[in-house]
């Protein structure tokens, strides 16, 4: 078990009921939110996101369950972690979150590129991952990398000052037009207080879909798309369920690819549905 400190972090989120705590291991520091008991979930967010991104799941879902909510390192409030920015190293870094709060394994909900990170946890260490649960998950395909020229707009926005502009291309793009004019404050806050991770984001090695080592997954899979999320998520939530047997789909709406975030209670009631039909079948 590697060392480790845990303290609590002064700023709040939300409710003060909710601190952000602090865990420093030997190879890494983790803000997150543990709340609830029971059986662990843990959430992973997407781009441009923090633990603030669940801010209407964790009071509710830790009514039935542990949920643990972390901020990826390299977000907020950690911005400058000296940690790789990959798929492959955050996957590693919530493995290892999970060790050292002594969880023997955990149900992962991975929402956009979280999903590739919960997907490639299984991968990697399929003992430690009860079940996945992937909301609009953020696969690249070969196809996809021709139609990603927003992602380099939105970028070159942003390195030149224009941060907000950058910004609305990115989230316009992933969630639909128009999306960030609609956001409220405290999601156009969160969102650029991780502008910077973009940079990071260009320069990770790519996480493609890979239809062999996904297919050899059989443990439980819920697999979550918004009804009005644009290409390519509904073509990727497609793709897996016709690979994977065990995949339960389930389409919110209406909703875009925040689902979670316009649809909460729905959201949250087919998480809990999928935690209550583990609970039986194991």
């Amino acid at each position: 078990m590697m060392p480790l400190l845990l303290y609590p972090l002064s700023r709040t989120v939300m409710d003060s009921s909710f601190p952000i705590k602090t865990l420093q291991t030997t190879s890494s520091c983790f803000h997150y939110q543990d709340k609830g008991t029971g059986p662990a979930l843990l959430l992973i967010h997407g781009s441009l996101c923090d633990l603030r991104y669940w801010r209407w799941q964790l009071p509710e879902l830790a009514g039935h369950c542990r949920v643990i909510v972390p901020s990826l390192p390299h977000y907020w409030p950690q911005e400058n972690a000296q940690t790789e920015f990959s798929v492959y190293q955050h996957a590693r870094d919530m493995l290892h979150l999970l060790d050292a709060l002594n969880i023997e394994s955990a149900h992962i909900l991975g929402h956009s590129r979280g999903g590739s990170i919960a997907i490639q946890m299984a991968l990697e260490q399929n003992d430690k991952v009860r079940s996945l649960i992937l909301a609009d998950p953020g696969i690249r395909t070969r196809q996809q990398e021709s139609h990603a020229n927003f992602k380099h707009e939105a970028l070159l926005a942003i390195q030149e000052g224009r941060i907000d502009e950058g910004l609305a291309i990115f989230i316009d793009a992933v969630s639909g037009e128009n999306t960030w004019k609609r956001m409220v404050r405290w999601f156009r806050q969160m969102v650029r207080d991780n502008a910077n991770t973009l940079v990071l984001q260009q320069r990770e090695p790519a996480f493609y879909f890979d239809e062999a080592s996904f297919s050899a997954l059989t443990l439980p899979i819920t697999l979550l798309g918004g009804s009005d999320s644009p290409a390519p998520f509904p073509q990727i939530i497609a793709r897996l369920d016709s690979i994977l047997p065990q995949a339960q789909s389930h389409v919110i709406s209406p909703a875009s690819h925040g689902m979670n975030l316009a649809m909460p209670h729905e959201f949250n009631r087919i998480i809990l549905d999928h935690l209550i039909q583990q609970a039986f079948t194991n």
